[in-house]
């Protein structure tokens, strides 16, 4: 004889998640047991008592457990640089807080939804921060500057969160690939809007704002990777060089006259 409980059901209702993500990327009926126990060992956390989960639902409502959940998502933060999402276990987070389990749990139902809540925690500081930087700035060209310098700040933890979902995709997880694309959606509205405006100004070519600006995070990203890997070049020139890369790809002429003389006043001088 054996006992059961609720937290069986829970992990066959996984189990059975798994199977069906899977299928939907595979033409086989033939499932790897490997592959399930690493989903369920790395993607879900399901024996948890429903007194726990309960109390998850109302952990972080006070200042104090506000305080708490984000301690808890910057240590998870600081993981994911050195393991990765997929190889940090809720036990590296609770022993790195120095918490029980349960403490967790009351503030995070699994390991899903606290992944969750940390992109929303760093996209929403993200956004924040820009949108009270950019208030009551009308020059164009500084606006330009603001957006970057607030994303060269946040792009620690915003390019941990981008290369965790990145790396799901990579292994197939649908999930990630979903999440991404929201993220990404949800990053660059600010950037979208601003691309709208110039234009409808006349100052960027009539061109597609959303290939845009997923083309204008591309080159502030690996901008940004070469300032961090080399001491060579400062966060002036790569700011030089981005602004650059656009004034010459994508502005009219009457873009370029606005830009030009902010950027030339701003460029590095060579020894």
């Amino acid at each position: 004889m054996a006992d059961y409980d609720h937290s069986h059901v829970k992990r066959l209702e996984a189990i059975q998640r798994i199977k069906l993500e899977y299928l939907k990327t595979v033409k086989t009926s033939r499932i790897p047991i490997d592959f399930i126990k690493h989903r369920l060992t790395e993607s879900y956390s399901l024996a948890k008592p429903a007194a726990v989960k309960t109390k998850t639902r109302s952990g972080g409502n006070s200042k104090k457990g506000q305080q708490k959940k984000e301690d808890i998502i910057e240590a998870t933060l600081r993981l994911y640089a050195h393991r990765g999402y997929y190889l940090t276990k809720i036990r590296d987070i609770t022993k790195a807080l120095g918490i029980s389990s349960p403490t967790f749990y009351r503030y995070f139902k699994d390991k899903r939804e606290l992944f969750v809540e940390t992109i929303e925690y760093v996209v929403k500081n993200f956004k924040n921060e820009i949108q009270a930087a950019l208030k009551g700035e009308k020059d164009l060209s500084r606006r330009s500057m603001i957006m970057f310098t607030t994303f060269y700040a946040h792009y620690p933890k915003i390019g941990e969160i981008l290369n965790q979902l990145r790396s799901g995709v990579i292994i197939g997880d649908p999930w990630a690939k979903d999440r991404l694309l929201r993220l990404n959606r949800e990053m660059m509205g600010d950037l979208i809007k601003e691309l709208q405006g110039a234009i409808k100004n006349g100052i960027v070519r009539p061109i597609d704002p959303v290939l845009l600006s997923h083309f204008t995070l591309a080159i502030d990203e690996v901008a940004i990777h070469l300032a961090s890997m080399d001491d060579t070049y400062s966060i002036d020139d790569v700011m030089y060089f981005v602004g650059d890369m656009l004034n010459n790809a994508f502005l009219t002429e009457k873009g370029k006259q606005i830009f030009n003389i902010f950027y030339k006043s701003r460029k590095p001088e060579k020894p």
